[in-house]
Protein backbone atom coordinates (compact mmCIF):
# COMPACT_ATOMS: atom_id res chain seq x y z
CA UNK A 1 0.00 0.00 0.00
CA UNK A 2 3.16 2.50 1.11
CA UNK A 3 4.41 1.91 -2.68
CA UNK A 4 1.19 2.39 -4.34
CA UNK A 5 0.50 6.18 -2.35
CA UNK A 6 3.97 6.82 -3.72
CA UNK A 7 2.87 6.16 -6.90
CA UNK A 8 0.03 8.50 -6.73
CA UNK A 9 1.71 11.25 -5.07
CA UNK A 10 3.98 11.18 -8.40
CA UNK A 11 1.28 11.05 -10.51
CA UNK A 12 -0.25 14.12 -9.33
CA UNK A 13 3.04 16.38 -9.37
CA UNK A 14 3.44 14.72 -13.17
CA UNK A 15 -0.19 15.88 -13.73
CA UNK A 16 1.22 19.57 -12.11
CA UNK A 17 4.55 19.86 -13.95
CA UNK A 18 2.57 19.01 -17.75
CA UNK A 19 -0.54 20.93 -17.66
CA UNK A 20 -2.34 21.34 -20.85
CA UNK A 21 -2.40 23.98 -23.31
CA UNK A 22 -2.67 27.61 -22.13
CA UNK A 23 -6.21 28.64 -23.12
CA UNK A 24 -4.46 31.14 -25.46
CA UNK A 25 -2.68 28.36 -27.19
CA UNK A 26 -6.26 26.46 -27.60
CA UNK A 27 -7.92 29.35 -28.99
CA UNK A 28 -5.31 29.45 -31.68
CA UNK A 29 -5.06 25.63 -32.34
CA UNK A 30 -8.83 26.27 -32.75
CA UNK A 31 -9.19 28.38 -35.22
CA UNK A 32 -10.56 27.88 -38.86
CA UNK A 33 -9.04 30.57 -41.42
CA UNK A 34 -5.52 32.39 -41.51
CA UNK A 35 -6.86 35.20 -40.82
CA UNK A 36 -8.25 34.65 -37.26
CA UNK A 37 -5.37 32.74 -35.95
CA UNK A 38 -3.25 35.49 -36.94
CA UNK A 39 -5.20 37.67 -35.31
CA UNK A 40 -5.33 35.57 -31.76
CA UNK A 41 -1.36 35.12 -32.39
CA UNK A 42 -0.88 38.97 -32.51
CA UNK A 43 -3.09 39.63 -29.92
CA UNK A 44 -2.20 36.91 -27.11
CA UNK A 45 1.65 36.10 -28.03
CA UNK A 46 2.83 37.20 -24.61
CA UNK A 47 0.13 34.85 -23.20
CA UNK A 48 1.41 31.36 -24.40
CA UNK A 49 3.33 29.78 -21.77
CA UNK A 50 6.60 28.98 -23.17
CA UNK A 51 8.55 28.45 -26.55
CA UNK A 52 7.00 25.32 -26.75
CA UNK A 53 3.74 26.99 -27.49
CA UNK A 54 5.29 29.55 -29.34
CA UNK A 55 6.66 27.43 -32.33
CA UNK A 56 3.06 25.06 -31.85
CA UNK A 57 1.45 28.47 -32.49
CA UNK A 58 2.93 29.68 -35.33
CA UNK A 59 2.91 25.69 -36.46
CA UNK A 60 -0.88 26.44 -36.52
CA UNK A 61 -0.48 29.44 -39.19
CA UNK A 62 1.61 27.60 -41.10
CA UNK A 63 -0.85 24.90 -41.74
CA UNK A 64 -3.18 27.33 -42.37
CA UNK A 65 -1.49 29.13 -44.62
CA UNK A 66 -0.34 25.69 -46.22
CA UNK A 67 -4.56 24.93 -46.67
CA UNK A 68 -4.86 28.41 -48.42
CA UNK A 69 -2.37 27.77 -51.03
CA UNK A 70 -2.79 24.09 -51.75
CA UNK A 71 -6.79 24.96 -52.11
CA UNK A 72 -5.96 27.34 -55.17
CA UNK A 73 -2.56 24.82 -56.19
CA UNK A 74 -4.80 21.79 -56.19
CA UNK A 75 -7.18 24.13 -59.56
CA UNK A 76 -4.04 24.14 -60.90
CA UNK A 77 -2.80 21.07 -60.88
CA UNK A 78 -6.26 19.47 -61.99
CA UNK A 79 -6.77 22.04 -65.02
CA UNK A 80 -2.70 21.48 -66.16
CA UNK A 81 -4.10 17.44 -66.20
CA UNK A 82 -7.50 17.80 -67.48
CA UNK A 83 -7.45 20.40 -69.57
CA UNK A 84 -10.14 22.29 -67.74
CA UNK A 85 -10.17 26.03 -67.32
CA UNK A 86 -11.68 26.21 -63.89
CA UNK A 87 -10.68 29.80 -61.92
CA UNK A 88 -8.40 29.81 -59.42
CA UNK A 89 -6.39 33.14 -57.56
CA UNK A 90 -3.10 33.49 -58.14
CA UNK A 91 -2.62 36.53 -55.92
CA UNK A 92 -3.72 34.29 -52.75
CA UNK A 93 -1.47 31.75 -53.50
CA UNK A 94 1.29 33.66 -53.99
CA UNK A 95 0.47 35.19 -50.62
CA UNK A 96 -0.61 31.57 -48.95
CA UNK A 97 2.70 30.72 -50.22
CA UNK A 98 4.54 33.63 -48.78
CA UNK A 99 2.62 33.63 -45.32
CA UNK A 100 3.25 29.72 -44.81
CA UNK A 101 7.00 30.00 -45.30
CA UNK A 102 7.08 33.33 -42.80
CA UNK A 103 5.55 31.15 -40.01
CA UNK A 104 7.65 28.07 -40.62
CA UNK A 105 10.60 30.28 -40.39
CA UNK A 106 9.46 31.65 -36.99
CA UNK A 107 8.05 28.29 -35.84
CA UNK A 108 11.47 27.07 -36.13
CA UNK A 109 12.76 29.50 -34.72
CA UNK A 110 11.04 28.40 -31.03
CA UNK A 111 11.29 24.90 -31.78
CA UNK A 112 14.71 25.06 -31.60
CA UNK A 113 15.24 26.16 -28.38
CA UNK A 114 15.50 24.18 -25.51
CA UNK A 115 12.47 22.84 -23.38
CA UNK A 116 11.65 23.34 -19.63
CA UNK A 117 14.39 20.54 -19.23
CA UNK A 118 17.02 22.24 -21.15
CA UNK A 119 16.75 19.75 -23.91
CA UNK A 120 16.37 20.67 -27.60
CA UNK A 121 13.29 18.31 -29.05
CA UNK A 122 11.81 20.14 -32.36
CA UNK A 123 8.98 18.61 -33.30
CA UNK A 124 8.07 21.27 -36.40
CA UNK A 125 11.60 21.26 -38.42
CA UNK A 126 11.53 17.75 -40.32
CA UNK A 127 8.13 17.83 -41.46
CA UNK A 128 8.17 21.77 -42.61
CA UNK A 129 11.14 21.71 -44.42
CA UNK A 130 10.00 18.76 -46.22
CA UNK A 131 6.42 20.44 -47.22
CA UNK A 132 7.61 23.72 -47.31
CA UNK A 133 10.45 23.30 -50.13
CA UNK A 134 8.28 23.43 -53.41
CA UNK A 135 6.39 26.70 -51.78
CA UNK A 136 9.95 28.72 -52.29
CA UNK A 137 9.71 27.51 -55.76
CA UNK A 138 5.90 29.49 -56.27
CA UNK A 139 7.69 32.67 -54.48
CA UNK A 140 10.00 33.05 -56.96
CA UNK A 141 8.02 32.43 -59.49
CA UNK A 142 5.27 34.87 -57.63
CA UNK A 143 8.46 37.24 -58.05
CA UNK A 144 9.09 37.09 -61.59
CA UNK A 145 4.93 37.81 -62.39
CA UNK A 146 4.90 40.89 -60.25
CA UNK A 147 8.07 42.49 -61.79
CA UNK A 148 6.68 41.44 -65.27
CA UNK A 149 4.11 43.86 -64.42
CA UNK A 150 6.13 46.28 -62.92
CA UNK A 151 4.79 45.81 -59.30
CA UNK A 152 7.83 46.22 -58.50
CA UNK A 153 6.78 46.04 -54.21
CA UNK A 154 5.63 42.65 -54.43
CA UNK A 155 8.30 41.72 -56.99
CA UNK A 156 11.11 42.78 -54.08
CA UNK A 157 8.89 41.18 -51.30
CA UNK A 158 8.77 37.89 -52.85
CA UNK A 159 12.69 37.37 -54.27
CA UNK A 160 13.28 38.37 -51.07
CA UNK A 161 11.25 35.82 -49.38
CA UNK A 162 13.47 33.40 -51.43
CA UNK A 163 16.71 34.37 -50.31
CA UNK A 164 15.64 35.01 -46.32
CA UNK A 165 14.27 31.70 -46.46
CA UNK A 166 17.44 29.99 -48.16
CA UNK A 167 19.23 31.37 -45.03
CA UNK A 168 16.63 30.74 -42.51
CA UNK A 169 17.29 27.84 -39.48
CA UNK A 170 14.75 26.17 -41.55
CA UNK A 171 16.19 25.59 -44.62
CA UNK A 172 20.22 26.44 -44.69
CA UNK A 173 22.23 23.69 -44.89
CA UNK A 174 19.61 21.06 -46.68
CA UNK A 175 20.20 19.78 -49.44
CA UNK A 176 17.61 21.60 -51.32
CA UNK A 177 19.63 24.77 -50.23
CA UNK A 178 22.93 23.24 -51.49
CA UNK A 179 21.99 22.55 -54.85
CA UNK A 180 19.74 25.97 -55.15
CA UNK A 181 20.71 27.38 -58.75
CA UNK A 182 18.10 30.45 -58.59
CA UNK A 183 19.60 32.26 -55.35
CA UNK A 184 21.67 34.65 -57.96
CA UNK A 185 18.59 35.00 -59.77
CA UNK A 186 16.59 35.57 -57.27
CA UNK A 187 19.37 38.12 -56.00
CA UNK A 188 19.43 39.71 -58.97
CA UNK A 189 16.23 40.55 -59.64
CA UNK A 190 15.31 41.48 -55.80
CA UNK A 191 17.91 44.16 -56.50
CA UNK A 192 16.59 44.87 -59.77
CA UNK A 193 13.00 45.52 -58.39
CA UNK A 194 14.63 47.57 -55.50
CA UNK A 195 16.62 50.03 -57.37
CA UNK A 196 12.89 50.93 -59.66
CA UNK A 197 11.92 51.54 -56.33
CA UNK A 198 14.43 53.93 -55.67
CA UNK A 199 15.22 51.94 -52.53
CA UNK A 200 19.12 51.81 -52.80
CA UNK A 201 20.17 50.27 -49.68
CA UNK A 202 17.91 47.40 -49.70
CA UNK A 203 19.14 47.09 -53.25
CA UNK A 204 22.60 46.73 -52.12
CA UNK A 205 22.22 44.87 -49.33
CA UNK A 206 20.23 42.02 -51.44
CA UNK A 207 22.65 41.84 -54.44
CA UNK A 208 25.81 39.91 -52.88
CA UNK A 209 24.18 36.82 -53.99
CA UNK A 210 23.86 37.44 -57.18
CA UNK A 211 27.60 38.49 -57.58
CA UNK A 212 29.03 35.25 -57.34
CA UNK A 213 26.48 33.29 -59.72
CA UNK A 214 27.83 30.98 -62.13
CA UNK A 215 26.28 32.82 -65.22
CA UNK A 216 28.49 35.87 -66.58
CA UNK A 217 25.37 37.94 -67.70
CA UNK A 218 23.96 37.39 -63.70
CA UNK A 219 27.30 38.62 -62.29
CA UNK A 220 27.53 41.53 -64.38
CA UNK A 221 23.90 42.68 -64.40
CA UNK A 222 24.29 42.21 -60.32
CA UNK A 223 27.92 44.70 -60.21
CA UNK A 224 26.30 47.12 -62.09
CA UNK A 225 23.09 47.21 -60.12
CA UNK A 226 25.04 47.31 -56.85
CA UNK A 227 27.21 50.34 -58.02
CA UNK A 228 24.92 52.22 -58.91
CA UNK A 229 23.06 51.75 -55.46
CA UNK A 230 25.94 52.46 -53.31
CA UNK A 231 26.54 55.43 -55.15
CA UNK A 232 22.83 56.35 -55.41
CA UNK A 233 22.11 56.04 -51.96
CA UNK A 234 24.91 58.95 -51.15
CA UNK A 235 22.76 61.89 -49.65
CA UNK A 236 24.90 63.64 -46.93
CA UNK A 237 29.07 63.78 -46.09
CA UNK A 238 28.96 60.74 -44.02
CA UNK A 239 27.38 58.89 -46.72
CA UNK A 240 29.88 60.07 -48.67
CA UNK A 241 32.62 58.43 -46.35
CA UNK A 242 30.74 55.47 -45.75
CA UNK A 243 30.45 55.07 -49.90
CA UNK A 244 33.96 55.13 -50.39
CA UNK A 245 34.83 52.49 -47.63
CA UNK A 246 32.16 49.92 -48.98
CA UNK A 247 34.13 50.33 -52.19
CA UNK A 248 37.32 50.30 -50.90
CA UNK A 249 35.86 46.97 -49.35
CA UNK A 250 34.26 45.75 -52.35
CA UNK A 251 37.65 46.13 -54.07
CA UNK A 252 39.23 44.27 -51.86
CA UNK A 253 37.10 40.85 -52.50
CA UNK A 254 36.77 41.44 -56.19
CA UNK A 255 40.17 42.53 -56.97
CA UNK A 256 39.91 41.64 -60.66
CA UNK A 257 36.45 43.28 -61.05
CA UNK A 258 36.39 46.28 -63.62
CA UNK A 259 33.37 47.46 -62.94
CA UNK A 260 34.18 47.94 -59.20
CA UNK A 261 37.59 49.22 -59.99
CA UNK A 262 36.20 51.71 -62.35
CA UNK A 263 33.68 52.83 -59.46
CA UNK A 264 36.46 53.19 -57.29
CA UNK A 265 38.43 55.19 -59.56
CA UNK A 266 35.71 57.67 -60.42
CA UNK A 267 35.11 58.40 -56.85
CA UNK A 268 38.52 58.93 -56.05
CA UNK A 269 39.46 61.27 -59.09
CA UNK A 270 36.34 63.26 -58.08
CA UNK A 271 37.55 63.82 -54.59
CA UNK A 272 41.10 64.75 -55.78
CA UNK A 273 42.80 61.83 -54.15
CA UNK A 274 45.28 61.79 -57.14
CA UNK A 275 47.64 59.82 -54.42
CA UNK A 276 45.55 57.22 -53.54
CA UNK A 277 44.57 56.71 -57.20
CA UNK A 278 47.92 56.58 -58.89
CA UNK A 279 48.60 54.01 -55.97
CA UNK A 280 45.42 51.86 -56.53
CA UNK A 281 46.59 52.01 -60.51
CA UNK A 282 50.05 50.60 -59.62
CA UNK A 283 48.59 47.94 -57.78
CA UNK A 284 46.69 46.90 -60.86
CA UNK A 285 48.76 47.85 -63.54
CA UNK A 286 46.85 44.97 -66.00
CA UNK A 287 43.77 46.77 -65.72
CA UNK A 288 43.76 49.01 -69.25
CA UNK A 289 41.63 51.17 -66.94
CA UNK A 290 44.80 51.99 -64.83
CA UNK A 291 46.05 53.39 -67.64
CA UNK A 292 43.04 55.47 -68.61
CA UNK A 293 42.61 56.88 -64.95
CA UNK A 294 46.67 57.87 -65.25
CA UNK A 295 45.61 59.58 -68.36
CA UNK A 296 42.93 61.49 -66.51
CA UNK A 297 45.34 62.53 -63.32
CA UNK A 298 47.19 63.94 -66.40
CA UNK A 299 45.15 65.77 -67.88
CA UNK A 300 43.35 67.38 -65.45
CA UNK A 301 47.49 68.66 -64.88
CA UNK A 302 47.41 70.04 -67.53
CA UNK A 303 50.37 67.51 -69.08
CA UNK A 304 48.65 67.30 -72.29
CA UNK A 305 51.80 65.05 -73.73
CA UNK A 306 51.83 62.50 -70.91
CA UNK A 307 47.83 61.99 -70.80
CA UNK A 308 47.66 61.86 -74.77
CA UNK A 309 50.42 59.03 -74.47
CA UNK A 310 48.38 57.45 -71.41
CA UNK A 311 45.03 57.22 -73.75
CA UNK A 312 46.60 56.11 -76.89
CA UNK A 313 47.56 52.86 -75.56
CA UNK A 314 43.49 52.12 -75.26
CA UNK A 315 42.34 49.82 -77.97
CA UNK A 316 39.16 50.69 -79.57
CA UNK A 317 37.53 47.21 -78.44
CA UNK A 318 37.83 48.68 -74.62
CA UNK A 319 34.28 49.68 -73.25
CA UNK A 320 35.28 53.33 -72.46
CA UNK A 321 37.21 53.96 -75.85
CA UNK A 322 34.48 56.53 -76.57
CA UNK A 323 35.65 58.57 -73.50
CA UNK A 324 39.34 58.04 -74.06
CA UNK A 325 39.25 59.07 -77.73
CA UNK A 326 37.11 62.25 -76.61
CA UNK A 327 39.52 63.03 -73.92
CA UNK A 328 42.72 62.97 -75.95
CA UNK A 329 41.29 64.72 -78.63
CA UNK A 330 40.81 67.81 -75.86
CA UNK A 331 44.25 67.50 -74.95
CA UNK A 332 45.28 67.24 -78.10
CA UNK A 333 43.57 70.57 -78.86
CA UNK A 334 44.43 71.87 -75.62
CA UNK A 335 48.05 70.97 -77.21
CA UNK A 336 47.26 72.94 -80.20
CA UNK A 337 45.82 75.97 -78.48
CA UNK A 338 48.79 76.26 -76.39
CA UNK A 339 51.11 75.97 -79.03
CA UNK A 340 49.73 78.96 -80.58
CA UNK A 341 49.86 80.79 -77.40
CA UNK A 342 53.19 80.49 -77.46
CA UNK A 343 54.20 81.45 -81.38
CA UNK A 344 51.29 84.12 -81.96
CA UNK A 345 52.60 87.48 -82.11
CA UNK A 346 51.33 89.25 -78.86
CA UNK A 347 49.93 91.73 -80.76
CA UNK A 348 48.68 90.78 -84.31
CA UNK A 349 48.19 87.30 -83.58
CA UNK A 350 49.89 86.58 -86.62
CA UNK A 351 52.17 83.19 -86.66
CA UNK A 352 54.89 82.80 -89.42
CA UNK A 353 54.11 80.15 -92.41
CA UNK A 354 56.13 77.51 -90.60
CA UNK A 355 54.45 77.77 -87.55
CA UNK A 356 51.12 78.67 -89.05
CA UNK A 357 51.92 74.76 -90.93
CA UNK A 358 52.10 73.33 -87.42
CA UNK A 359 48.82 74.72 -85.65
CA UNK A 360 47.27 73.19 -88.48
CA UNK A 361 48.86 69.93 -87.82
CA UNK A 362 48.04 70.04 -84.30
CA UNK A 363 44.41 70.93 -85.45
CA UNK A 364 44.14 67.86 -87.60
CA UNK A 365 45.56 66.13 -85.23
CA UNK A 366 42.61 66.73 -82.81
CA UNK A 367 40.21 66.92 -85.80
CA UNK A 368 40.61 63.21 -86.19
CA UNK A 369 39.74 61.93 -83.05
CA UNK A 370 36.92 64.15 -82.57
CA UNK A 371 35.57 62.63 -85.64
CA UNK A 372 36.31 59.04 -84.55
CA UNK A 373 34.16 60.03 -80.92
CA UNK A 374 31.32 61.68 -83.42
CA UNK A 375 31.09 58.26 -85.60
CA UNK A 376 31.05 56.62 -82.03
CA UNK A 377 28.25 59.06 -80.48
CA UNK A 378 26.44 60.54 -83.36
CA UNK A 379 23.78 61.90 -80.34
CA UNK A 380 26.19 63.07 -78.22
CA UNK A 381 24.94 60.78 -75.59
CA UNK A 382 27.78 60.45 -73.77
CA UNK A 383 30.34 63.17 -75.06
CA UNK A 384 29.82 66.70 -76.18
CA UNK A 385 31.61 66.64 -79.23
CA UNK A 386 29.80 69.01 -81.30
CA UNK A 387 31.75 72.19 -80.30
CA UNK A 388 34.71 71.93 -80.30
CA UNK A 389 34.87 69.66 -83.21
CA UNK A 390 33.09 73.11 -85.48
CA UNK A 391 35.70 75.52 -83.37
CA UNK A 392 38.24 73.47 -85.14
CA UNK A 393 36.67 73.22 -88.46
CA UNK A 394 36.64 76.84 -88.73
CA UNK A 395 40.34 77.63 -87.88
CA UNK A 396 41.51 75.40 -90.94
CA UNK A 397 38.68 76.90 -93.08
CA UNK A 398 36.26 74.53 -93.63
CA UNK A 399 33.20 75.72 -94.31
CA UNK A 400 31.18 72.98 -95.41
CA UNK A 401 31.40 71.29 -92.03
CA UNK A 402 31.58 73.64 -90.37
CA UNK A 403 28.24 74.72 -91.66
CA UNK A 404 26.83 71.45 -91.24
CA UNK A 405 27.69 71.57 -87.56
CA UNK A 406 26.55 75.03 -86.73
CA UNK A 407 22.94 74.22 -84.94
CA UNK A 408 24.13 71.16 -83.07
Amino acid sequence: MKKLMILALMFVASATAFAGDSDALKAILKAKTYADAEQLLKSNLSQLANDEEKAAAYNKLTELALEAFNAQDKIRLTNQTLGQNEPYDTNIMHQAAYNALVNAMECDKYDALPNAKGKIKPRFHEKNLERLNPLRIDVINAGVEAANNQDNVNGYKYFMMYLTSAKSTLFAGSEAIKNDANLGLASYYAGRCALLNEEYDKANACLDEALNDTAAEIRDGAFGFKLYAMNSAQKTAADSVKYLNDMKELMAKYPDNEKVFGALGDALLQRDMNDELIALCNAHQQNPLAIVYKGMIAMNAKKYEEAIADFSSITPDHPSYLQVVFNRAVCKLNVAGDFQDKHANKNTGAMTPADDAKLKELLNDAKGDFEIARQLDPEQKTVRWAVLLRNIYYNLGEEEKYKELEFM
